[in-house]
């Protein structure tokens, strides 16, 4: 990114935090109660099609026949074998949103509350502004940031981030500001 293109002094939004109030708990529970059996019907359906697949057979069929070799194997050698199919199991699978149990804040509300109407609208705004800048929105390596639920959003938003490794504050910048 070019710094001096919106120069070192620009640094917002911030947003600062409100108690949340047990109206706006129970509210947030039951969308997301909602979100997630929106997302297990979509998996289901995407599961319940894969299964109907050439692929899912062919899977399936490669997997049985290695598997009966496996066995025929250890038999002979007087042992039990077990293997893993992996046809069995789900080839998608849609994360879906925790609800917290006490303090703090969930993906839910972070991206209803700062990001939709703040965040990537301000990063968008700065990136149409500057076109030809690589952009990339800076945040701290706070779980709540990395949650798969708000990189998917992100991701359907346009906005890009940089990645930080976790554990080293000597190599993020943010911790230093």
């Amino acid at each position: 990114m070019c710094w001096g293109a919106i120069g070192w002094d620009w640094k917002g939004p911030f947003f600062i935090w409100l108690t949340e109030t047990k109206q706006e708990k129970e509210e947030a529970k039951k969308i997301i109660l909602e979100y997630n059996e929106k997302c297990r019907r979509e998996e289901d359906a995407l599961n319940r099609a894969w299964r109907n697949s050439s692929e899912w057979r062919e899977l399936r069929e490669g997997e049985l026949k290695a598997a009966q070799e496996v066995w025929k194997m250890a038999k002979n050698m007087g042992k039990k074998a077990k293997t893993k199919q992996t046809w069995r199991s789900k080839k998608f699978k849609i994360e879906k949103i925790k609800i917290r149990d006490g303090g703090g804040i969930d993906s839910w509300r972070y991206v209803a509350c700062v990001c939709r109407p703040i965040l990537w609208p301000a990063y968008l705004e700065r990136l149409l502004e500057n076109p030809t800048l690589s952009l990339l929105l800076m945040e701290d390596n706070a779980p709540l940031h990395n949650s798969n639920f708000i990189n998917s959003e992100r991701e359907k938003e346009g906005v890009k981030k940089i990645e930080w490794p976790l554990n080293w504050p000597d190599f993020n910048p943010i911790e230093h500001i």
